[in-house]
């Protein structure tokens, strides 16, 4: 055989490549692995850098919602109950301004 591998040696590489061990597969370095790497070492700064709301963020955010949307409500029934008042004082003023 000469110095350059031939189909059948690449495709028997190939095979035995193939049947490797996922352990074995799983430790060759990829791009994607590399950057799994990176963001886990660098997650709060990069969720810092660029902004990122995470879990906990959206936890806080969902409660700080409840409680206003709770607090729209009441202020809304506040005011209805407050134009009743208003309305119910200014036909007492007219009561009164008729008797005078």
């Amino acid at each position: 055989m000469g110095m350059y591998p031939t189909f059948t040696r690449t495709k028997n590489y190939m095979q035995e490549l193939s049947s490797l061990p996922g352990s074995i597969a799983d430790s060759i370095p990829t791009f994607d692995k590399q950057l799994d790497s990176f963001f886990d070492r660098n997650a709060e700064a990069v969720i810092e850098e660029w902004g990122l709301v995470t879990d906990d963020d959206l936890r806080h955010l969902k409660q700080k919602l409840e409680f206003l949307s709770y607090e729209v409500e009441r202020l809304v029934v506040e005011k209805s109950n407050l134009e009743k008042r208003t309305s119910d004082l200014k036909l007492a003023i007219e009561e009164l301004e008729k008797k005078v």
